[in-house]
């Protein structure tokens, strides 16, 4: 139900868009009018590329207007110096831009929030220096004489064709957009806005997606640019200036900063905003006001004008999905099995282990094994080094000195993400949601090491991304059929309670079909028949033949699970053996047991 209203909301929007550019032009055919939607268009076909980046990933890149600046110049020179068809000019400085966009994407995507946002709009300032100082730019007078827009030769007969082309761009550009927001690429980002270490997990690379984004940015920046000054029939640093740059952060804003759409409704009312000021002889008002609606929105409507709309629809899908949420029998059968493991039976071999943070050892040579098929425990009083010892694993903290090892490969220098594509996976001791995707899009999340199709088929959306996103889709309805969590499919997991979010959690990592799974004291903060049910669960993944090493507290828990139990004091090794061994060693029962040996009655 929920994805036929999804498919229909869709639809709808397309429609609606539709229309209103055809009939556009008919109702408003005057050379001003036209003008303005014009403007919007080129904007729109920007504000989307920010959406991807800004919107969905959360990287605070606003030096947007530097690539539209470097599209512009680049039409404008091949035009006027060689003699270009315009399109094959814009094609060609969309090259250019996203390839610029390329070089500089990953050593400056490395910086956060403001300093990321201060070095892109420090970026498109230089271009502006660059374009006032160097000769064949033109300087100040910039570049004169462009042709009027004309595809591959044939001339385009007046502004109202012009308005269709650069309309039938920006639909082009919402279509790009939305094939990627509704991919796995489209979850990964919105994984990365959430967590990026939670998004490292389950084998997304934060850094390859961020640039990507970057680029794809670039390249619908720089057509924008293209279209600007073939409208204007010339450009100089003005055009592209910084308040370029902050109107395409402010459409994108006020239309919705989650939605693709947001970017093409954002230009529309921005452009229709600024021209009916002007109209009303208040120009000296314009920034004054747009900044007031700005702010206003932020505070009022954060998801801007498409996410007003869409809440209407997601409360509905709520309605249908809330009162269907229970705790479905397991289905182990449900889920495909693992990955072959190797042959010696070690899954995992940690040998002589260190972390040290400052004169403090977390982990002090630490040594042990993990057999394949089997479930370990690692467990010690708070401080031991548990979770330490798992993010040493895991790749999330590096190594003093030691190695790691799994399934026969030396793992201590490969980040989490490079360790979950391996067949790892991890749930945490603190619940690390996506609470900006479903419950199913964080499972699906889970399963994105499967899945092959990259930027290119996602873009255009070819058959084999749709075929790639069914069988994700299964497999994550799988694992929560399999958790127990029926029909929670089109909720937020913050609309869950404690107990089935983890469960999400777990339902995650096991669309990952790891060969290891590790997991962070599972049973933390669950009542005793959520502790039972999640005791059975964990003998269920067992007998899949996935591999569990867990980190837990209760003793109940891990002695009636545990094949082999490894005991962790002051980042050392105390002792190891089997749950039995364990529950009777002297110096395991004084240091954190008790005085007495645990009786098989309370284990």
């Amino acid at each position: 139900m929920r994805d036929a209203l999804l498919a229909r909301r869709s639809l709808l929007a397309w429609v609606v868009f539709t229309v209103g550019v055809i009939a556009y032009p008919l109702l408003f055919p005057g050379s001003y009018l036209l003008g303005v939607g014009i403007s919007a268009g080129t904007m729109a076909v920007s504000t989307v590329g920010l959406v991807l980046l800004l919107g969905l990933a959360h990287q605070l890149a606003i030096g947007q207007a530097a690539f539209s600046m470097v599209g512009g110049y680049a039409s404008a020179l091949l035009c006027t110096e060689a003699g270009w068809d315009p399109f094959l000019a814009m094609l060609l400085g969309s090259v250019v831009a996203m390839l610029f966009a390329y070089v500089i994407g990953a050593p400056i995507l490395k910086l956060r929030g403001y300093v990321l946002a201060m070095a892109t709009l420090a970026l498109h300032l230089m271009l502006i220096v660059f374009a006032l100082q160097v000769g064949f730019t033109g300087g100040p007078i910039g570049v004169t004489g462009l042709p009027k827009f004309a595809l591959l030769g044939l001339p385009l007969g007046g502004d109202r064709a012009y308005f269709y082309t650069v309309w039938a761009l920006a639909l082009a550009s919402v279509f790009i957009g939305l094939n990627i927001d509704r991919s796995r690429i489209g979850r990964a980002l919105r994984a990365i806005a959430a967590s990026e270490t939670a998004a490292g997990s389950v084998g997304i690379d934060t850094a390859r997606y961020k640039v990507q984004m970057f680029v794809v940015g670039a390249g619908m920046a720089s057509v924008s640019g293209s279209l600007v000054v073939h409208y204007l029939r010339a450009t100089d640093p003005t055009v592209f200036s910084f308040n370029y740059s902050v109107n395409l952060i402010t459409a994108t804003i006020i239309g919705g900063l989650a939605s693709v759409w947001g970017g093409a409704v954002g230009a529309s009312v921005i452009i229709g905003l600024r021209e009916l000021l002007r109209a009303l002889s208040l120009p000296l008002w314009e920034s004054v006001i747009m900044g007031a609606l700005t702010v206003l929105v932020l505070i009022t409507l954060p998801s801007g004008i498409v996410g007003l709309i869409s809440a209407g629809f997601a409360r509905v899908v709520g309605r249908s999905q809330a009162s269907r949420v229970s705790l479905a029998p397991f289905a182990p059968e449900a889920l495909p099995p693992v990955e072959t493991r190797p042959a010696n039976g070690t899954m995992l071999e940690v040998t002589s282990a260190l972390r040290a943070f400052g004169n403090l050892k977390a982990v002090n040579d630490v040594s042990f094994t993990v057999q394949e098929g089997s479930i370990t425990a690692l467990i010690g009083p708070n401080g031991a080094g548990k979770t330490t010892m798992f993010n040493l694993i895991g790749g999330y903290q590096p190594l003093g000195a030691g190695t790691v090892r799994f399934r026969g490969r030396n793992i201590e220098a490969l980040p989490p993400r490079d360790i979950a594509l391996l067949g790892m996976g991890r749930t945490f001791q603190n619940l690390l949601l996506f609470d900006n995707m479903t419950v199913l899009e964080n499972v699906m999340c889970g399963a994105h090491r499967h899945a092959r199709q990259g930027l290119l088929p996602v873009a255009f959306g070819l058959p084999a991304v749709a075929r790639e996103e069914a069988a994700m889709r299964t497999l994550a309805a799988d694992c929560l059929r399999f958790v127990g969590l029926r029909g929670a499919e089109a909720l937020l997991p913050s609309s869950l309670s404690f107990g089935h979010q983890r469960l999400v959690e777990i339902a995650r990592a096991l669309a990952l079909r790891p060969s290891l799974l590790l997991m962070d004291e599972p049973a933390s903060g669950l009542n005793d028949s959520e502790t039972e049910l999640l005791s059975e669960l964990v003998l269920r993944i067992a007998a899949l033949g996935t591999t569990v090493l867990l980190v837990e507290h209760d003793m109940r828990f891990v002695m009636g699970l545990a094949d082999h139990v490894v005991v962790m004091d002051h980042g050392e090794k105390m002792a190891e053996g089997s749950t039995d061994a364990i529950r009777n060693d002297p110096k395991v029962i004084a240091a954190y047991l008790g005085s007495e040996p645990v009786s098989e009655h309370a284990a």
